[in-house]
């Protein structure tokens, strides 16, 4: 019970957030949780001493490092590849792996029940016509990792409920050659059109990046069926996430890009649904945003729907 009303705190206090020279920090009882760095170069979230996250500032390769073992995701030419280092002369994490939260997880990202109402009546707005919420799904992947976790069982440990903490990078890949904006800066979010650059050339990549924190509450099922000495375990409930930052880029074939930071008008808060099912250390999911991505009147409404592969326990 000493952990469930930690973790009641930390999310609880996980408000007390704060920017400066672009560094958020998430405090409990006054030490530092989960550090936040960006800068022109990478992206930098530190979490605890057992997990650090480094990304470049287009994104081509990401270092997730979790105990011993780093995790680079690099975007080449040929496509996305995975290469797992092992670093020997770090102590092992003492972090817990049990049940099925804690670990590292890939989805893919499809805007659902996107609804474009509120520019209809702005004449304004007429120019903004066309599902520009349309992602290019390849290229619209989230990384979760998941950095705690407890578990309250039964005493056959056949079934309990899970919860924990994590962080989740959401990548939006716009299909059309376009980005958003805040209309004057301070208004609703409405697409621009990006031209070819001045040799011609159209965009490679253009997408908007969201972080959260995140804490599920779910039920876990352990069934009889069994493949080898794994059980095949059944989960689901909800996933409350709070907004930590977001930035839009785009670029062009020949190497030129731009990055913005804003606010976008995303939602503070964010609630899904998760359904997983799984063998050890390997489970697919699917997570549905009960949430619209941006707030009430401020931008279209969209429900993200991500469906992905977890691993639990590396």
């Amino acid at each position: 019970m000493k952990q469930f009303f930690i973790l009641i705190l930390c999310c609880a206090l996980s408000t007390n957030l704060y920017a400066q020279n672009d560094t958020t920090k998430v405090k409990v009882l006054k030490k530092n949780v989960v550090t936040v760095v960006e800068d022109h170069d990478k992206v930098q979230v530190v979490v605890g001493d057992g997990v650090e996250v480094i990304t470049d500032d287009w994104g081509d390769t990401t270092h997730v490092r979790v105990g011993r073992r780093t995790f680079k995701v690099i975007e080449g030419d040929n496509g996305t590849y995975v290469r797992v280092e092992k670093d020997n002369d770090r102590p092992k994490w003492s972090g817990r792996f049990n049940p099925h939260w804690a670990g590292l997880e890939v989805g893919v990202n499809i805007m659902t029940g996107t609804d474009y109402s509120i520019y209809d009546n702005n004449p304004e707005f007429n120019n903004y016509d066309g599902d520009f919420l349309d992602l290019n799904p390849g290229k619209s992947l989230t990384w979760n990792l998941n950095f705690a976790e407890f578990a309250f069982k039964n005493e056959r440990k056949t079934f309990g409920v899970v919860t924990g903490l994590g962080i989740s990078f959401n990548d939006y890949t716009f299909n059309d050659q376009v980005t958003i904006e805040k209309y004057n800066e301070d208004g609703i979010i409405v697409p621009v059109n990006l031209p070819n650059d001045n040799d011609g050339h159209s965009i490679k990549k253009s997408k908007l990046h969201v972080n959260y924190i995140t804490a599920p509450l779910m039920l876990e099922v352990k069934t009889p069926l069994r493949m080898g000495s794994s059980r095949l375990y059944l989960a689901g409930g909800v996933i409350g996430s709070l907004y930590l930052g977001s930035h839009t880029k785009y670029k062009y074939y020949k190497g030129g890009k731009e990055k913005s930071k804003s606010g976008y008008n995303i939602n503070q808060w964010k609630y899904e649904l998760t359904g997983r099912i799984g063998f050890g250390d390997f489970c697919v999911f699917a997570n549905y945003s009960m949430t619209s991505l941006f707030k009430d009147g401020r931008g279209p409404e969209a429900y993200p729907l991500m469906i992905g592969v977890s691993f639990p326990n590396i």
